[in-house]
């Protein structure tokens, strides 16, 4: 498996869930920062989905990737990467995952 590097779109299968999280195979956006990588198979990550529906911790994928959809910033999850089988799609630009870690952020904020 090639390394997951912050900023990668991966395919992995987040099942078992329960309730509303997000569930089966499906896209995931890095957000933890590599450091983390380089001692852990476990990696902090947002879902990726095809919903409609418009909340201020969605946000849309650029139109240039091959991966369609929004971030779900208020499903943030960590995952062992490699028990679930991941593989890397994509990467975003630097300039979109910053936008999503600023806004990410704000979730944090007392």
């Amino acid at each position: 498996m090639t390394q997951i590097k912050q900023g990668d779109i991966i395919i992995a299968n987040l099942n078992p869930k329960q309730g509303h999280e997000q569930q089966g195979f499906r896209p995931l956006l890095v957000l933890s920062n590599d450091i983390v990588d380089q001692y852990s198979n476990v990696v902090i990550v947002a879902p990726i989905s095809s919903t409609e529906r418009r909340l201020p911790l969605y946000i849309d994928l650029p139109k240039n990737l091959k991966t369609n959809g929004v971030v779900l910033l208020d499903q943030l999850t960590t995952i062992d990467y490699r028990s679930r089988g991941a593989k890397k799609a994509e990467a975003v630009s630097k300039e979109f995952l910053q936008e999503v870690l600023d806004v990410a952020q704000r979730i944090f904020k007392i």
